[in-house]
C-alpha cells in the first residue's frame, strides 16, 4: 500500500485588486497619445514600423481590446523610444483599486 502524504494548505494569491477594464482604458489612451506625440498620425504606419499587425494596433488604438501580449506591449513601448518605466510613470496614477478583492 502506498502512504498518503498530507500536504500543507497553502495560501493562494488573491487577484482582483484593481479594475482591469480601467487599466486597459488607461493603456489605450497612453499608447494613442504617445503615438501621436511621436509624429505618427496613423496607427497603421506605426504598426508597420514596429512590425505588429495593423488589426492589433487598430484595437489598441481604439481601446477595443481586453488582452495584450507582453511582447507586443514591449514592441509598442520600444517603438515610442521609451523604457517601460517611462511609459508607465504617467497616466496610471488614478488606477481604480478594488477595496475588497475576491477571495
Amino acid at each position: 500500500m502506498s502512504k498518503s502524504i498530507k500536504r500543507k494548505d497553502r495560501k493562494k494569491a488573491t487577484i482582483g485588486h484593481f479594475d482591469y477594464d480601467d487599466f486597459f482604458e488607461k493603456l489605450h489612451v497612453r499608447i494613442k497619445k504617445l503615438r501621436k506625440e511621436k509624429g505618427y498620425s496613423s496607427y497603421e504606419s506605426f504598426a508597420y514600423d514596429i512590425e505588429i499587425s495593423r488589426s492589433s494596433m487598430a484595437k489598441f488604438d481604439a481601446g477595443s481590446f481586453d488582452d495584450i501580449r507582453l511582447r507586443t506591449l514591449l514592441k509598442i513601448i520600444d517603438g515610442l523610444e521609451m523604457t517601460p518605466a517611462e511609459f508607465f510613470c504617467k497616466g496610471f496614477e488614478s488606477l481604480k483599486f478594488i477595496a475588497n478583492p475576491k477571495q
